[in-house]
Formats: structure tokens, sequence, C-alpha cells
């Protein structure tokens, strides 16, 4: 028989355990690339989703989606927006600081190492990289997006290598943030949302806020 105080014990115990991070499931696409991702909507129909929620505030939906094969990993991101705003005209500027964007944080869970991938509404993209948090290093070459309007907003396919990330999809787990920064006007403040979603003061490079990528077969 367990007596009360053990079993308030143990109910005490059980709550404080830490929940499980979010995860997304990404659906194996042997041979998909980025034309093909980008160009097959309909592929994207039974592909697992998340949404994106405002940080400190309401924010304009965007679904999530992820594909992957032995090359690279797929996001599409379906973002509603009455007003989009992409003054940058050329790849690699702090587009963030500019306008409307969605990004991928991603690195393998455990490894301090993770790629940062920018996508605009006009499809200008930057990309970044971190030895750690927040300590900046060089951007492997590969990372690729498309971008374009949709009915109601814009849409956005990001490929990341496996080989940008130091290993193949196998080794381990992967961890990731995504992002969306929306903009009503040039030079406005933006309205920050995520998956996961983040509460009190927003931080995306926070590694263990971060959800996981669930590779299925």
């Amino acid at each position: 028989m367990i007596r009360p105080i053990t079993a308030m014990l143990c109910l005490a115990a059980a709550s404080s355990s830490p929940a499980a991070p979010p995860q997304l499931q990404a659906a194996a696409a042997p041979g998909l690339a980025l034309d093909t991702a980008w160009a097959d909507r309909k592929a994207w129909a039974d592909v697992p989703s998340v949404t994106l929620r405002g940080v400190g505030g309401a924010a304009a939906p965007s679904e999530l989606r992820a594909r992957w094969n032995q090359t690279a990993v797929f996001f599409e991101f379906l973002c509603r927006d009455d007003s989009v705003v992409s003054p940058g005209e050329r790849d690699g500027l702090d587009h963030f600081r500019l306008g409307d964007v969605v990004e991928i944080f991603l690195g393998r869970t455990g490894e301090p190492a993770y790629a940062e991938l920018h996508a605009t509404p006009a499809g200008r993209k930057t990309a970044y990289a971190f030895s750690g948090y927040r300590k900046a290093s060089a951007p492997s070459e590969g990372g690729e997006v498309r971008s374009g309007p949709i009915e109601g907003g814009w849409r956005a396919v990001l490929s990341i290598p496996w080989k940008s990330l130091q290993g193949a999809p196998g080794d381990g787990s992967w961890e990731f943030l995504a992002g969306r920064y929306d903009y009503d006007k040039p030079g406005g403040k933006p309205v920050l949302s995520s998956f996961p979603a983040q509460t009190g003061k927003p931080d995306f490079h926070a590694r263990e806020r971060y959800a996981r990528l669930a590779l299925r077969p």
C-alpha cells in the first residue's frame, strides 16, 4: 500500500519532470530537389504540419511542413499576410531588419554548431552559421530558397543540404526552430512568431527551446 505522503511525493516528482520537446514529422521524399519541391504544391498536402505562434501577441497564421532525403531537408512555409513587405534586392542582407522573412535554425541534438537560413517573399536568401550560441562562423554553401505569392499571402520552400551540417541525416537526431518576421510596412516593427512557440523574451538562438525534427521513413 502506498501511503498518502509517498503518493504526494511521487506526484510532485512526476509533475516536475520536463515536458518532451515539440516535434515536427518530416516525410521521406527520395530524389526530391528544390525545383520539384517548389513546383509540386499538391505533394505537400499529406505531409504533417505545425503552426507558428505569436511571440508576445497575435500573429498572422503560418503553417510549416518538412520533407527529407539523403541529400537535403526541405521546409515549406505558408504565410497569411495582408501586406507583404520585401524591399531587400539581393541575397546576403540582414533581411529580417528590412521586411518579411521566414527562417529555419537547424542543428544536431547535443552539438553546439547550427545553421540558419532565411527566405523573403521575393525569393532572396541569407545563410548564417554558428559554432555555438550566437558564435558566428562561415556559412556553408548549398542552402537554397524559392518564394512567391499565394492567395492571401506568400509561400516559401527552403532547402538545407545535410553536408552543410557536418553529417548524414541518420547520425543522431536533429533539433530546429522555425521563425517569422512579419512587417506591415518598411521600417515598421515586426510581429514575431515561431515554432516552438515562445513566451517571455524571445530568443530564437536558445537551443533549449528548439523542437525535434523526426525523420519519418
